[in-house]
């Protein structure tokens, strides 16, 4: 099964991401969006991207919680990494990349977001977090980085200390949101907003894209992870991921 969809619109690749239910990535997920975004990366015919959803509700729920909460030291070193690979990526892509933000953006899902150049939220009863505090996980330097030149350091300091979901209208009152439109708009203003931007003479962009996440402080090159991996595995975190992990078993087994 493909956990993400490609398709091209004329001179837009669009990657949507399609894992039942809620968009939760693994490590065959995040495999298949490394491969798509080298893709759509070294394709000359690709000048922008769209990053979509196919679920409803959700953008993406973060990490599998059953799959990824359960890896041992040496899988999740290799899973973040692979992680780490796809969000650098999206980064550092020389040409646009649009997200069409539709439904909850939680944890790792809120990583990816935070990649893009430009977000597109819905208008309904969801929310961006990054709650990853609240269970006893820190960030990695380059999320945190990513969120402070979105938001300021301000803002990200209340999102990441207080863990809390931003809902869309102060997501765009925040600088996070580019663009509150209704909730069935999201994916055709993404989309026209990367026909727009496609229009941008390459090279520049490519230039002036780098420079500015240069100038507003965001990770230059992949610092060590092992602040995040150590408190991943500490009893504090692994206490609260274990006690997530069977509240979310025994609310499925009620279903």
């Amino acid at each position: 099964m493909s956990f993400v969809l490609v398709s091209d619109d004329s001179e837009v690749r669009i990657l949507t991401l399609s894992r039942p239910k809620a968009n939760a990535m693994n490590h065959a997920m995040v495999d298949e969006l490394i491969t798509a975004v080298r893709d759509a990366a070294a394709d000359e015919r690709v000048h922008s991207i769209v990053i979509a959803s196919e679920q409803r509700g959700f953008f993406s729920a973060g990490f599998d919680v059953e799959e990824v909460f359960a890896y041992d030291l040496p899988a999740m070193q290799h899973f973040f990494a692979h992680f780490m690979d796809v969000f650098e990526g999206l980064l550092q892509i020389p040409k646009p990349v649009i997200g069409a933000i539709n439904g909850h953006t939680w944890a790792g899902g809120a990583f990816l977001a935070l990649s893009f150049d430009r977000r597109i939220f819905g208008d309904a009863e969801y929310g961006f977090a990054l709650n990853e505090i609240n269970f006893g996980a820190v960030l990695p330097a380059a999320i945190r980085k990513a969120l402070i030149a979105v938001v300021g350091a301000r803002e990200a300091t209340r999102i990441i200390l207080g863990g809390e979901s931003v809902a869309p209208k102060k997501a765009l009152a925040i600088g996070l949101a580019d663009a509150l439109v209704p909730q069935e708009e999201v994916s055709a203003t993404a989309l026209l907003l990367a026909h727009q931007m496609a229009e941008r003479p390459r090279n520049a962009f490519a230039f002036s894209k780098r420079a500015l996440q240069n100038d507003a402080g965001y990770a230059t090159e992949r610092e060590p992870l092992d602040g995040f991996l150590n408190q991943w595995f500490s009893p504090e975190c692994t206490e609260r991921r274990q006690a997530l992990t069977a509240a979310l078993k025994t609310k499925s087994a009620k279903k």
